[in-house]
């Protein structure tokens, strides 16, 4: 347990009418607009040219998060439209080496079938849209294109990664830029997952899953593969592989060994010989990442990322001028976005737990710091809540990390609280701005977020203990968190309520499932429902990783397995939930499929249980459109409001009303429900 989080125990203990910051009690004139959380952001996903020219970014154009281009030192609001896209935000984006072209990946509707184009930037402009020439690389139907490497060397070349000829597994090509022709590099014959080109665009490694669960590196010679030259077992990792200059050795970040805790090594591919270079000074987290010069390719630090960022750096001037930053913005993360290829100029966004972020220019030969823009200014920071770190014990006595968002303006007493596991599972949550987290603290809950076993970052030990734990001990790290704030008087134990995405939404409907004397209510976004159904469904380019599904969830074909994950799947135990549940799905969702959601919100309803039901038919594994982002937020708002009291914002404009009604999936219960909701909360 933290020293923050046992002074703050001892506050609540000592003194019941203890209220945060010492501020009056949140009432309806505190309510921020969901707009502010919800809305598309000012900017987001700036990126600077390696000329150190321009900068491209996403802004809102006619509603839509679209691609604008600003020259460096110039205000954001002067940038010139690059795209225009009507139903989505581009899916990703990068700038070719000699800065004259972007690449852009785009999918239809959150299908995950991301095509690529090239943007023109030194070419007249088209003359009826003004935006830069486009062009598309030809791909078959249900194909993806993604861009692997950019090398330095051949700033005309870009290596793709490309499932055409078998969409189960990706090739390797090479695409002319100035043509968008390609050509093939290797054929990806052999199921490889991570395949690794050097610094000259050179395929030299690829990743491989064993079939006990494991992961082996293996030389690409020619057409060929050579026998494995680094093992790890399917509790250890690596990844990370970057070259060095020269490419006769390379780094990567791996716990393999006796080592606890991932570390940064160097390794040289001919051999395999591996050679331990760093860990966690302080022996806590993993490796985070390293981060690398853009004009040498040498390494210039590391980070982890513990209760809150750390960073440690092996160059004196990116030390020196990270520390010059640290002072400029003081009590805030710092964090270093982009840079030019010569490292003169960088990106870098100023952040908190109360501040959704500030981008800033930085000239590292002047010193100059300008303000380039925010990404929510309009969002009041007084009225956000700080977000804690805190460790508590699960039902085996495994230490759990996590953060608490506590409301502002509250005390700290048998508050309603909201349990939100991240999805993944394997991932983890950070310390930093949360737009749902500060949403529904600002509508007066406590809001958990668990980092249970089988969350990355802790350790191959922490990871592996989640190993079949789907619905078991994962979800005893939520419970006994519910639990632990009960204890201290913190929470109502007759107002929890549990929400989350993808594997969060699993643990959603688990939770309804196999402790519904727990919660009070439940809403699962995208989140699966049956593990028999979910692993069958697993998107055919997933099949290089499959047997991570297989390994950590478990196999179908294995009788223990079966009975296991036949009592795990929340669908076979729905005469044991008695919540209402609220479940929100896209339509087009390629890993989570709507017959995930179909199937429990019919389930609930043959037994005339509450169920509310959203489908939006234009989005996939998440929301980008902004419009369905906020009509599921409003929905949600009211659902918690109604099961465990929060406070709610009863204005919604007409246009987000109709929104939500169109979202609203047929079927007495929700429809019904959420009308009756629209009447009364107008």
């Amino acid at each position: 347990m933290s020293l923050k989080w046992l002074l703050f125990v001892g506050l609540v203990g000592l003194s019941l009418g203890w209220v945060a910051c010492g501020k009056k009690s949140v009432g309806a004139s505190d309510l921020i607009d969901r707009e502010l959380f919800f809305g598309n952001p000012a900017l987001a996903s700036p990126q600077l040219s390696p000329d150190g020219r321009w900068i491209v970014f996403l802004r809102e154009k006619n509603g839509i998060l679209n691609l604008h281009l600003v020259a460096w030192g110039q205000p954001m609001e002067t940038a010139r439209p690059l795209t225009d896209e009507k139903g989505r935000p581009p899916a990703g984006f990068t700038w070719t080496r000699d800065s004259r072209y972007l690449l852009v990946s785009q999918d239809s509707g959150g299908d995950e079938n991301y095509r690529l184009r090239r943007l023109d930037l030194t070419a007249p402009a088209d003359g009826a849209t003004g935006l830069p020439t486009a062009v598309e690389l030809p791909l078959k139907k249900g194909a993806r294109a993604s861009v692997m490497a950019l090398p330095k060397g051949k700033p005309g070349e870009a290596l793709l990664q490309v499932n055409e000829r078998d969409e189960k597994y990706f090739d390797v090509e090479r695409l002319q830029i100035e043509s968008m022709t390609r050509s093939p590099v290797w054929e990806n014959k052999e199921g490889c997952a991570d395949i690794v080109a050097d610094l000259d665009g050179v395929v030299r490694l690829a990743t491989r899953m064993t079939k006990d669960g494991g992961t082996e590196l293996l030389r690409v010679e020619g057409k060929k593969l050579s026998a494995a030259i680094l093992k790890v077992s399917w509790q250890e990792s690596m990844g990370g592989f970057t070259f060095r200059p020269g490419n006769r050795t390379m780094y990567l970040e791996t716990n393999v060994g006796q080592e606890d805790l991932s570390y940064l090594a160097e390794m040289d591919p001919k051999s395999g010989k591996l050679s331990k270079m760093e860990s966690d000074p302080l022996g806590r987290v993993d490796l985070a990442r390293a981060a690398f010069s853009e004009a040498t390719d040498e390494l210039v630090g590391t980070v982890y990322l513990d209760d809150r960022k750390r960073n440690y750096w092996k160059d004196k001037g990116f030390e020196e001028d990270f520390l010059f930053l640290r002072k400029t913005f003081p009590n805030r993360e710092v964090g270093l976005a982009d840079m030019s290829g010569d490292d003169g100029r960088w990106l870098v966004l100023s952040s908190g737990d109360t501040d959704p972020g500030t981008y800033y220019l930085f000239d590292r030969g002047t010193k100059e710091v300008k303000k380039f823009g925010a990404l929510r200014p309009d969002l009041p920071q007084e009225k956000l809540a700080p977000m804690v770190s805190v460790r508590y014990r699960s039902s085996d006595g495994l230490e759990i990390p996590g953060y608490l968002t506590l409301p502002l303006g509250k005390v700290a007493k048998n508050l309603p609280l909201l349990v939100m596991p991240h999805g993944g599972p394997w991932a983890r949550d950070f310390w930093g701005y949360s737009g749902t987290v500060q949403f529904f603290a600002n509508r007066g809950l406590a809001v958990l977020q668990p980092n249970f076993r089988q969350s990355t970052g802790y350790g191959k030990k922490f990871y592996a203990a989640g190993r079949h734990e789907w619905g078991d001990k994962m979800q005893d790290d939520l419970t006994w968190g519910v639990k632990d704030l009960v204890a201290k008087g913190v929470v109502d134990p007759k107002r929890v309520a549990i929400y989350g995405g993808s594997y969060g939404g699993y643990a959603a409907l688990a939770g309804l499932a196999f402790t519904p004397e727990v919660y009070a209510a439940g809403a699962s976004f995208v989140g699966p429902s049956n593990l028999f159904t979910l692993l069958n469904s697993i998107p055919p380019y997933w099949e290089s990783v499959r047997r991570q599904f297989d390994y950590f969830v478990g196999d179908p074909k294995n009788p223990e397995d079966e009975a296991r994950m036949q009592r795990q799947s929340p669908i076979f135990s729905v005469g044991k939930m008695r919540a209402p549940l609220m479940v929100v799905q896209g339509a087009n969702d390629p890993r989570v499929k709507q017959a995930e959601s179909d199937q429990i919100v019919e389930a609930y309803r043959k037994r005339g249980q509450a169920v509310e039901y959203l489908v939006a038919a234009d989005e996939g594994h998440g929301f980008a459109r902004p419009d369905n982002r906020m009509a599921a937020m409003l929905g949600l708002e009211r659902f918690l409001h109604r099961h465990i009291g929060s406070e709610v914002q009863k204005e919604a404009p007409k246009w987000l009303e109709e929104k939500l009604g169109l979202l609203v999936k047929g079927g007495g219960g929700a429809g019904g429900q959420q009308k009756a909701d629209t009447v009364k909360n107008r």
